[in-house]
């Protein structure tokens, strides 16, 4: 067998190099499906006018921000970025959950926007690391996935939640799972540190 295909590591190891940063970005995938499904739906509720601007400084703040500092999972390492980021987002949620005024949904429709705009590359950063060099691309891959996944499954899941308690719960509900995207950032920092605590005492020996 040739050394390449020896080397070449299956599927299952390259999922299971990616799977916590998967998770991290399917739970901050809530907040996306969140505004694009069910924000329009919140402001004709409310009788608030023009139902379209929540989504647009979504993805206005999303665009921005992309472009602005999408170098800062690099620089500053993606761990670090997607808690700040996640945090962003679920402030922004939850300012949609309470808000009285569309001027508040508003404002939080754009920290959401703002904060999903680095998850992606910030979770992708750690995916890419832990996975073996020679297949990277099939490690992106498995990552995306994880957020079809999620808006797979989040959509409809967000839909019930919407018909039991209503659209303004949905917000809610999406501002924990992002806060459960930071849990799995404190466990992906954990695993490193642990992962180069052993390097250094092995280099020891």
């Amino acid at each position: 067998m040739p050394t390449s295909a020896k080397a070449r590591p299956s599927f299952l190891r390259v999922v299971s190099a990616v799977w916590m940063p998967g998770v991290g970005l399917a739970f901050t995938s809530a907040g996306f499906a969140a505004i694009t499904t069910f924000s329009v739906l919140l402001f004709v509720q409310h009788r608030w006018a023009r139902a379209w601007l929540p989504l647009t400084l979504f993805a206005i703040a999303f665009v921005i921000g992309r472009a602005a500092l999408g170098h800062l999972p690099d620089r500053l390492g993606g761990i670090r970025v997607a808690m700040v980021s996640a945090a962003i987002e679920a402030v922004g949620l939850a300012l949609i959950w309470v808000a009285a005024s569309p001027g508040t949904a508003l404002a939080g429709a754009t920290l959401t926007g703002f904060g999903y705009t680095l998850v992606y590359p910030a979770f992708g950063v750690e995916a890419v690391r832990e996975a073996p060099v020679e297949n990277r691309g099939l490690a992106t891959g498995a990552y995306t996935a994880f957020l079809d996944l999620a808006l797979g499954v989040g959509n409809p899941a967000l839909g019930l939640v919407a018909g039991h308690a209503g659209v303004g719960a949905v917000f809610l509900v999406s501002a924990f799972a992002v806060i459960g995207a930071m849990v799995v950032a404190v466990r992906i920092q954990g695993g490193v540190h642990a992962s180069r605590r052993r390097e250094a005492l092995a280099g020891a020996d």
